[in-house]
């Protein structure tokens, strides 16, 4: 093998999606394919006759990789930031015929982005607790139905007998018992719907809409909520155009963005909310200055049944989710622990029926 691969084998290497880098056994690089732009952010003609570190601009690899030669195989993963956020398999492949001179390769590296098997790999996990959590809900949610809805009637209509007794001590002791069982199994019927609406199939209809007439009449429901925990409302929502929405779909996880946001806020705050149009996409964001979140907790919080409260299920962020995905859409959060959070959901700016992205069933 020469200092340059023949244009046959050149050709080949540039095609390949991973990037590959011959040096010499002086550590100069004396070939690199095209893909060493993608995963290392460096233009190959720019590293060849230099050493292999004037590659490596993120600092964690570049550490793993000063310590290591090329006398053997060798197989590490890093997680890196430049040039982007990845997940990168480096390995290592000695040449078995090689020579000392400055021009012949003594080893090749390969820079793998695992980030996308990666993400796949959490989908599959993903998927598979849905899965477990629809077999489930059938049978639990029809079990559990009539049962609360029996005990939701016959509290209210022992409280209306109960109102009838002459006022008293024992008269208020049992109406507070009675507006205890009502309100617990309010409260566990809700968490059945909630199961039952992360089990079903999605429906998707969209109608030609407005989203911030979306976003105010959701703020009109959570306005008495709202008030009664001292929270105030910031709005910085510019006109923007209609276009194709399920109104249901979205009054749902606008209602969940605004709730999570006020719980986040024990104590009252601030919520902000912007709507604008950028780069033909609708951008909803909403902001509380509450307790925010670790990096860790941020990372886990579409996972099914991942919550932080004690009354909550952890499908409220899986169900705003699905609704983005179903618009073509998504949702970024950013936070920060003692600082708030950011969620910001994205919906591509479409006026036309033909252009729906319609969620499989």
């Amino acid at each position: 093998m020469n200092k340059i691969p023949s244009e046959e084998l050149a050709l080949f290497l540039n095609a390949l999606p991973d990037g590959v880098v011959a040096v010499s056994e002086q550590h100069v690089v004396l070939f690199a394919n095209a893909a060493v732009y993608d995963t290392l952010g460096v233009f190959p003609e720019a590293v060849v006759g230099k050493p292999l570190t004037d590659c490596l601009r993120d600092q964690a690899l570049l550490m793993q990789l000063d310590k290591t030669g090329h006398e053997s195989y060798l197989t590490l993963e890093a997680d890196v930031n430049y040039p982007r956020k990845l997940r990168l398999r480096v390995r290592i492949v000695p040449l078995a015929e090689k020579t000392s001179g400055p021009d012949s390769p003594a080893a090749l590296y390969l820079f793998s982005d695992m980030s996308r098997d990666l993400v796949t790999a959490q989908d599959r996990e993903r998927n598979s607790k849905l899965e477990t959590m629809r077999l489930l809900t059938a049978g639990v949610a029809h079990e559990l139905g009539n049962p609360l809805n029996s005990i939701i009637m016959k509290a209210d209509l022992t409280e209306r007998l109960v109102m009838k007794l002459p006022p008293g001590e024992l008269r208020d002791k049992i109406k507070r018992d009675i507006d205890v069982i009502l309100s617990e199994s309010e409260r566990l019927k809700r968490i059945v719907e909630d199961f039952l609406k992360a089990a079903r199939p999605l429906s998707f209809r969209p109608v030609e809409s407005d989203l911030g007439k979306i976003c105010e009449r959701c703020l009109d429901i959570l306005e008495p909520e709202m008030h009664a925990r001292d929270i105030a409302v910031q709005k910085e929502m510019s006109p923007v155009p209609p276009a194709l929405l399920d109104e249901d779909l979205l009054t749902g996880a606008i209602i969940n963005v605004i709730r999570n946001a006020v719980e986040a806020m024990p104590k009252g705050g601030l919520v902000i909310i912007r709507l604008k149009t950028e780069d033909d996409f609708l951008k909803l964001s909403v902001r509380d200055n509450g307790e925010g979140m670790s990096e860790e907790t941020a990372g886990r919080i579409f996972d099914p049944f991942f919550t932080t409260k004690q009354t909550g299920t952890g499908l409220g962020m899986l169900q705003i989710k699905r609704a983005m995905e179903a618009h073509g859409g998504s949702v970024e959060i950013k936070s920060r622990q003692g600082k708030g959070t950011v969620v910001t959901l994205k919906i591509p700016l479409r006026r036309s029926e033909t252009h729906v992205l319609y969620p499989p069933e």
